[in-house]
Protein backbone atom coordinates (compact mmCIF):
# COMPACT_ATOMS: atom_id res chain seq x y z
CA UNK A 1 0.00 0.00 0.00
CA UNK A 2 1.50 3.82 -0.68
CA UNK A 3 0.65 6.99 1.28
CA UNK A 4 -1.10 9.71 -0.56
CA UNK A 5 0.93 13.12 -0.56
CA UNK A 6 -1.40 15.82 -0.83
CA UNK A 7 -0.64 17.78 -3.91
CA UNK A 8 -2.63 20.64 -2.51
CA UNK A 9 -1.74 23.88 -0.33
CA UNK A 10 -3.75 22.47 2.43
CA UNK A 11 -1.93 21.36 5.88
CA UNK A 12 -0.73 17.66 6.06
CA UNK A 13 -1.80 15.32 8.23
CA UNK A 14 1.75 13.47 7.83
CA UNK A 15 3.93 16.09 9.74
CA UNK A 16 7.30 14.81 8.14
CA UNK A 17 5.90 15.60 4.60
CA UNK A 18 6.50 19.82 4.66
CA UNK A 19 10.09 18.52 5.79
CA UNK A 20 10.40 16.37 2.62
CA UNK A 21 8.98 18.40 0.25
CA UNK A 22 11.30 21.45 1.21
CA UNK A 23 14.13 19.32 1.57
CA UNK A 24 17.35 20.67 0.11
CA UNK A 25 17.71 17.40 -1.51
CA UNK A 26 13.88 17.59 -3.03
CA UNK A 27 14.88 20.88 -4.21
CA UNK A 28 17.62 20.08 -6.01
CA UNK A 29 16.16 16.98 -7.75
CA UNK A 30 13.25 19.59 -8.85
CA UNK A 31 15.97 22.13 -10.22
CA UNK A 32 17.80 19.00 -11.89
CA UNK A 33 14.52 17.90 -13.72
CA UNK A 34 13.73 21.21 -15.16
CA UNK A 35 17.36 21.76 -15.93
CA UNK A 36 16.48 18.60 -18.34
CA UNK A 37 13.27 19.86 -19.52
CA UNK A 38 14.65 22.98 -20.66
CA UNK A 39 17.17 22.00 -22.38
CA UNK A 40 14.77 19.16 -24.02
CA UNK A 41 12.13 22.08 -24.85
CA UNK A 42 14.88 24.43 -26.22
CA UNK A 43 13.03 27.60 -25.14
CA UNK A 44 14.00 30.19 -23.14
CA UNK A 45 12.15 29.20 -19.46
CA UNK A 46 12.06 30.70 -15.73
CA UNK A 47 12.02 28.25 -12.62
CA UNK A 48 9.83 29.75 -10.03
CA UNK A 49 10.62 30.65 -7.11
CA UNK A 50 11.67 27.29 -4.71
CA UNK A 51 12.04 25.62 -8.12
CA UNK A 52 8.47 25.19 -7.89
CA UNK A 53 7.33 25.36 -11.20
CA UNK A 54 9.09 25.78 -14.70
CA UNK A 55 7.29 28.25 -17.50
CA UNK A 56 7.86 28.96 -20.91
CA UNK A 57 6.47 31.12 -23.84
CA UNK A 58 5.00 28.21 -26.50
CA UNK A 59 5.01 28.62 -29.99
CA UNK A 60 1.78 29.77 -29.73
CA UNK A 61 2.63 32.45 -27.23
CA UNK A 62 0.89 30.97 -24.56
CA UNK A 63 2.58 30.47 -21.35
CA UNK A 64 2.96 26.92 -20.91
CA UNK A 65 4.24 25.67 -17.06
CA UNK A 66 5.01 22.07 -15.83
CA UNK A 67 5.29 21.58 -11.90
CA UNK A 68 6.45 18.92 -10.21
CA UNK A 69 5.02 17.32 -7.24
CA UNK A 70 5.64 14.57 -4.57
CA UNK A 71 2.25 11.91 -4.85
CA UNK A 72 2.80 8.93 -2.92
CA UNK A 73 5.15 8.30 -0.40
CA UNK A 74 7.34 4.95 0.32
CA UNK A 75 6.18 2.86 2.82
CA UNK A 76 7.74 0.02 5.03
CA UNK A 77 5.70 -3.01 2.73
CA UNK A 78 7.49 -0.61 -0.33
CA UNK A 79 10.26 1.31 0.67
CA UNK A 80 11.70 2.27 -2.78
CA UNK A 81 8.55 3.65 -4.19
CA UNK A 82 8.22 7.17 -4.44
CA UNK A 83 5.86 8.31 -6.76
CA UNK A 84 6.01 11.92 -8.61
CA UNK A 85 3.27 13.67 -10.41
CA UNK A 86 4.32 15.94 -13.27
CA UNK A 87 2.12 18.39 -14.08
CA UNK A 88 1.52 20.22 -16.93
CA UNK A 89 -0.76 23.20 -17.53
CA UNK A 90 -2.55 22.77 -14.91
CA UNK A 91 -3.66 24.00 -11.63
CA UNK A 92 -2.82 27.98 -9.94
CA UNK A 93 -1.67 30.16 -12.28
CA UNK A 94 -1.04 32.91 -10.42
CA UNK A 95 2.22 33.00 -9.32
CA UNK A 96 3.00 31.40 -12.98
CA UNK A 97 1.99 34.68 -13.92
CA UNK A 98 4.11 36.72 -11.66
CA UNK A 99 7.46 34.92 -12.50
CA UNK A 100 6.89 35.13 -16.43
CA UNK A 101 6.17 38.85 -15.87
CA UNK A 102 9.45 39.37 -13.58
CA UNK A 103 11.51 37.29 -16.27
CA UNK A 104 10.24 38.91 -19.75
CA UNK A 105 8.19 35.66 -20.70
CA UNK A 106 5.03 37.74 -19.69
CA UNK A 107 4.82 41.70 -20.61
CA UNK A 108 3.14 44.30 -18.17
CA UNK A 109 -0.31 44.68 -19.87
CA UNK A 110 -0.58 41.55 -21.91
CA UNK A 111 -3.54 38.97 -21.22
CA UNK A 112 -2.98 35.72 -20.43
CA UNK A 113 -3.40 32.90 -22.50
CA UNK A 114 -2.72 29.44 -21.07
CA UNK A 115 -2.43 26.35 -23.76
CA UNK A 116 -5.40 24.22 -24.65
CA UNK A 117 -3.87 21.14 -23.53
CA UNK A 118 -3.13 19.57 -19.77
CA UNK A 119 -1.31 16.52 -19.18
CA UNK A 120 -0.26 14.40 -15.49
CA UNK A 121 2.22 12.33 -15.51
CA UNK A 122 3.19 9.70 -12.96
CA UNK A 123 6.79 8.15 -12.57
CA UNK A 124 8.58 6.96 -9.94
CA UNK A 125 11.61 8.43 -8.48
CA UNK A 126 13.60 6.69 -10.77
CA UNK A 127 12.43 7.53 -13.55
CA UNK A 128 12.09 10.69 -13.31
CA UNK A 129 15.29 12.49 -15.22
CA UNK A 130 14.61 9.75 -18.20
CA UNK A 131 11.22 10.92 -18.07
CA UNK A 132 11.86 14.99 -19.03
CA UNK A 133 12.54 14.37 -22.71
CA UNK A 134 9.41 11.81 -23.16
CA UNK A 135 7.79 14.79 -21.64
CA UNK A 136 9.54 17.33 -23.52
CA UNK A 137 8.64 15.92 -26.62
CA UNK A 138 4.81 15.69 -25.89
CA UNK A 139 5.11 19.31 -25.30
CA UNK A 140 6.66 19.73 -28.60
CA UNK A 141 3.65 17.58 -30.36
CA UNK A 142 1.02 19.65 -28.96
CA UNK A 143 2.50 22.74 -29.97
CA UNK A 144 3.31 21.47 -33.40
CA UNK A 145 0.17 19.43 -33.83
CA UNK A 146 1.51 16.76 -34.87
CA UNK A 147 2.25 13.15 -32.93
CA UNK A 148 5.52 12.00 -34.54
CA UNK A 149 7.15 14.31 -32.40
CA UNK A 150 6.47 12.28 -29.58
CA UNK A 151 9.66 9.91 -28.68
CA UNK A 152 9.26 6.72 -27.30
CA UNK A 153 8.64 6.53 -23.31
CA UNK A 154 11.97 5.64 -21.18
CA UNK A 155 9.70 3.03 -19.28
CA UNK A 156 6.46 0.89 -20.19
CA UNK A 157 3.08 2.95 -20.05
CA UNK A 158 0.09 2.72 -18.65
CA UNK A 159 -3.49 5.29 -19.58
CA UNK A 160 -1.45 6.28 -22.46
CA UNK A 161 -4.07 4.95 -24.92
CA UNK A 162 -5.21 6.29 -28.64
CA UNK A 163 -3.05 9.01 -30.11
CA UNK A 164 -0.60 10.86 -28.02
CA UNK A 165 -2.27 14.21 -29.11
CA UNK A 166 -5.38 13.25 -27.17
CA UNK A 167 -2.99 11.81 -23.88
CA UNK A 168 -4.10 13.60 -20.68
CA UNK A 169 -2.65 10.94 -18.10
CA UNK A 170 0.30 9.28 -18.81
CA UNK A 171 1.75 6.86 -15.79
CA UNK A 172 4.95 4.68 -15.71
CA UNK A 173 4.22 0.83 -14.87
CA UNK A 174 5.89 1.06 -11.91
CA UNK A 175 4.39 4.41 -10.82
CA UNK A 176 0.80 3.18 -11.41
CA UNK A 177 0.83 -0.60 -9.62
CA UNK A 178 2.16 1.55 -6.51
CA UNK A 179 -0.91 4.08 -6.69
CA UNK A 180 -3.73 1.87 -8.57
CA UNK A 181 -4.38 -0.25 -5.60
CA UNK A 182 -5.15 2.94 -3.56
CA UNK A 183 -7.24 4.27 -6.32
CA UNK A 184 -9.47 1.21 -6.64
CA UNK A 185 -10.20 1.19 -3.18
CA UNK A 186 -10.92 5.13 -3.34
CA UNK A 187 -13.22 4.33 -6.09
CA UNK A 188 -15.30 1.37 -3.79
CA UNK A 189 -15.36 4.11 -1.28
CA UNK A 190 -17.10 6.26 -2.87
Amino acid sequence: MTDWIPTNATPSPNADLGAVTWHPTVVKLRELFFDVLSFELQRFTALGDGATFLCWRSKDRCIAWARLELFAKPTRDNPRCLVLRVVINKGPVDDVADVARRRGLLVEGELWRSPRWALEAFVTLDELLGSAPFLASLMRAHEEKDASLVIAAPFKTMLASGAPLTWDVVASEAAWASIEPRLSGRKERA
